[in-house]
């Protein structure tokens, strides 16, 4: 089963994020944090104490540079902080493949510059949040059957989607806000749902980017929710 609900409460209650803050800053540079600058574009530097008081990982918040983004050919993508080399990277399967065309880069380097002068950025002419953290997984959109093909098949997901379609039910509040995570089956690790950005206002290429982090391999997976 890839989503799992637990009995505990979501560890961060969903709010948005419009300005830096202590634990998370916008358009991060190498000053900040390492990275492959030729492989992932920065969008914020999250601490996951938010998310466990005893972790000191400081999470890159990053577009990949692929191609294959904006057409749609992706299911999740990920990266990696790898400790040999002190930096996030993508991981192999990702690295030789085509990267943004140009004027998606100009587009990132737009709303950085208009970021840093003004302190917001922007979509369709209203303030648009950084980053939007913590919470549930917007679970039943396109995005998470790319993860998981089988919610049909699952009576804990559609119990879930039962009650949490409707206000009414006297256990609407209980389950909307349990901790819902992803399990990799593959090595049997839980990736936490950090939460979401719209890419637009950054890079005018998609839509909805969710972000789910696994501490121990020090790995962030991203799924993108198109337009």
């Amino acid at each position: 089963m890839a989503f799992t609900i637990k009995d505990t409460e979501v560890k961060v209650t969903e709010r948005e994020i419009f300005h830096d803050e202590n634990e998370y800053t916008s358009f991060p540079t190498t000053a900040l944090v390492n990275f492959e600058q030729d492989e992932l574009i920065p969008i914020g530097l999250l601490s996951y104490q938010l998310f466990d008081s005893s972790s000191c990982d400081a999470i890159l918040i990053a577009v990949p540079n692929l191609q294959g983004i904006p057409d749609g050919d992706y299911g999740p993508i990920t990266y990696s902080f790898i400790g040999e080399k002190s930096r996030w990277k993508l991981d192999n399967e990702f690295i030789e493949d085509p990267k943004l065309d140009e004027e998606y880069l100009e587009n990132y380097e737009s709303a950085r510059d208009f970021y840093l002068k003004n302190n917001y950025i922007m979509e369709y002419r209203s303030n648009s949040p950084l980053f939007t953290l913590g919470g549930q997984p917007p679970l039943g959109q396109n995005w998470d059957s790319i993860l998981y093909n089988e919610m049909g098949d699952n009576p804990e997901l559609d119990y879930y989607h039962d009650v949490t379609s409707n206000i009414n039910d006297p256990k609407f509040e209980y389950m909307s806000t349990r901790e819902i995570v992803y399990l990799d089956e593959r090595d049997e690790k839980e990736y936490v749902f950090l939460g979401s950005f719209r890419d637009i206002p950054y890079l005018d290429m998609a839509g909805s980017i969710m972000v789910f982090y696994q501490h121990e391999l020090k790995k962030v997976m991203l799924v993108v929710e198109y337009d």
